[in-house]
């Protein structure tokens, strides 16, 4: 605030009673509006901007990989399992064979050799079938057991994944409930300032606003600076700004943000 410039507490007219001089200018409540409308800017961004948003995105870009890597692992042990049982349903036709054929190479009418002969032969063939397709069941269970050994450890993976996950989502609520919280209040804040605040300025600063699109439309004069460009005011500029009344609008010459001084 310059030092030429009436204070944000005094009316600048040196007349009335003390209450009113005490009082804010039009422009300083107008001032008081902006300000609050930075923080609920501020609040926006920082809730929109939280770390755990950005912990919580590398963890759902893990939990997608594991995603992949486990549908290509349950490809895998789903073929593997589906050759041993196709393995062990021959294994089981193949012992149900050779019982019958046992029952009928031992029953008591057999009489003829040659078909014994034959039933000895078959079962011989069978028995050899049946230990190949026992040494490849072996064979497919030694192959299921690494496969198995990494689904369990990924599967592992991914709860502590979740996990993590779990925290990120918990801190982006207790910080999204604290956010809502101070917003409410800022809000509230607001409400009563644009209630004892001149409605032409108010017009004035929202119109202004909503075509600024997040760019500040309102600053103070801090010595010769503009407080929303950061760039100084010319001393000619500057002059004519300090003879306006209290009350009376002023823009920054550089980026016409309404100045408070």
């Amino acid at each position: 605030m310059n030092s030429q410039a009436p204070g944000p507490g005094a009316s600048g007219l040196g007349t009335g009673s003390a209450a009113e001089a005490s009082a804010p200018s039009r422009i300083e409540v107008l001032a008081q509006i902006g300000d609050l409308d930075v923080r609920l800017d501020q609040i926006t961004h920082h809730v929109e901007h939280l770390p755990e948003r950005a912990v919580r995105a590398d963890i759902e870009s893990e939990m997608r990989a594991f995603a992949a890597e486990a549908k290509v692992l349950d490809a895998q042990i789903a073929e593997l399992e589906r050759q041993q049982r196709r393995h062990e349903d021959e294994v089981a036709r193949i012992e149900a064979k050779r019982a019958h054929n046992s029952e009928r190479l031992y029953e008591s009418h057999l009489t003829s050799p040659k078909e014994a002969e034959a039933l000895t032969t078959e079962a011989a063939s069978l028995a050899r079938r049946q230990t190949e397709i026992e040494d490849h069941i072996l064979e497919l269970m030694e192959g299921l057991e690494p496969l198995n050994d990494a689904r369990a450890a990924l599967a592992a993976r991914q709860s502590e994944a979740r996990e993590r996950m779990n925290v990120a989502d918990a801190s982006i609520a207790a910080a999204e409930s604290q956010a809502a919280s101070e917003r409410s209040e800022v809000l509230s804040a607001r409400e009563s300032l644009v209630a004892s605040a001149d409605p032409s300025l108010v017009t004035v600063y929202e119109r202004r606003r909503t075509a600024a699109r997040g760019a500040p439309v309102l600053g103070r004069l801090v010595g010769t600076t503009c407080s929303a460009c950061h760039l100084e005011v010319s001393s000619v500029d500057y002059e004519q700004i300090l003879h306006l009344g209290p009350d009376e609008l002023a823009e920054c010459p550089q980026c016409g943000a309404l100045l408070v001084r």
